[in-house]
């Protein structure tokens, strides 16, 4: 990775030729990635070009074919008289989302709209959005940039997968190319990739575990009495039953939440590549390895790593297409006219006293 630093003045300037070591890393669940770099820095030295990045500044990062594959702005210094060693820790501009709250009312608005207007509030240039074409209403109070963003594109899914079978379900996820903001499909597939262990994987390791399975939930009703099952057949008949129980609450939908404490097996898979820039959390990758029945996995976290002119890269693969998820809490909702949509409530019956 070629890596390029503007600070006070106008040009930028390359400095790989002072990097010891650099990682550029990111998941699925901090969302923005993270550039640390080391550089020589030795005042002492007349030989050694004197450098000096600061917390706030620019720097940016390329492929050997000179394609940005970064731009961020340093949060971390760290200096090492001794060694003689900087440590530069920058985030991408997502980080600004994740970091920055407001205040905002949204009626009838898309997605697509409501992370445009959020962009402009922020300071984030926007890029490309998925579109939904899906209006969503609701407040959010305090909350970051990130958060209204999933909100709506949460609502949207929620309301677009609602007749879908899973495989043609979409989720949302937000990315930075560059300085720009994009919202993309969740796990899509890098095309013209694998990662095969005849070519380009060097290791992996796998883990599979029952511990915190629960297959079966027994259903009561407010009283505590029984009333129906929610159960994962293919589970039971595989691992045995394992129950739980869940008490129905009239204000939830007792199906989902049933279907909420079922816990499958817990899977990872972790695996050692040659380095490719394409590959990174959120998308997916196909895997042909011979501890993994070959196919499409998720990319939860990748670690890129550039040391002696080499290029490697760790990822940590999901077994299904996992979201990050940020719903809309009930108080929040507004109905189409931008009022609070207020919920029905029981009322308690008054017993009638008795006629002396």
């Amino acid at each position: 990775m070629i890596i390029k630093h503007k600070g006070s003045y106008p040009q930028m300037t390359d400095i790989t030729q002072l990097i010891h070591k650099i990682t550029w890393s990111g998941s699925r669940t901090s969302v923005a990635r993270k550039l640390v770099f080391q550089y020589v820095q030795d005042a002492r030295d007349p030989n050694i070009p004197l450098h000096v990045i600061d917390n706030g500044e620019t720097v940016y990062g390329y492929d050997e074919e000179g394609n940005e594959v970064f731009v961020g702005n340093v949060y971390d210094v760290e200096k090492d008289v001794k060694s003689s060693m900087v440590t530069i820790t920058a985030f991408d501009h997502l980080i600004i989302m994740q970091k920055s709250r407001t205040t905002r009312k949204f009626v009838k608005m898309t997605p697509e709209d409501i992370a445009g207007a959020i962009c402009k509030e922020l300071g984030v240039l926007p890029g490309t959005f998925e579109a939904t074409g899906t209006p969503v209403s609701f407040i959010a109070v305090r909350k970051t940039g990130y958060q209204i963003i999933m909100m709506a594109y949460t609502e949207a899914a929620k309301k677009l997968n609602a007749d879908k079978e899973e495989k043609d379900k979409v989720y949302f996820h937000p990315v930075m190319d560059g300085a720009k903001l994009n919202i993309i499909n969740k796990g899509a597939l890098i095309e013209n990739y694998e990662a095969n262990g005849l070519n380009n994987l060097l290791n992996s390791r796998y883990k599979e575990s029952i511990e915190h399975m629960v297959n079966q939930i027994l259903i009561t009703d407010e009283e505590g009495n029984q009333s129906d099952f929610y159960k994962d057949d293919d589970l039971i008949k595989k691992y045995s039953m394992i129950q739980d129980v869940y008490k129905t609450d009239p204000k939830k939908d007792t199906q989902t939440e049933a279907k909420a404490l079922i816990k499958k097996p817990e899977r990872s898979a972790t695996i050692d590549c040659l380095g490719d820039y394409r590959v990174r959390a959120p998308y997916s990758i196909m895997v042909k390895e011979v501890l993994l029945q070959p196919g499409q996995f998720w990319v939860k976290s990748d670690v890129h790593t550039f040391e002696g002119g080499t290029h490697m890269m760790k990822l940590e693969l999901e077994f299904e297409n996992v979201v990050n998820e940020e719903k809309i809490a009930d108080n929040d909702r507004l109905d189409e006219n931008g009022n609070p949509i207020k919920k029905e409530t029981k009322k308690k019956k008054k017993s009638k006293k008795k006629e002396a």
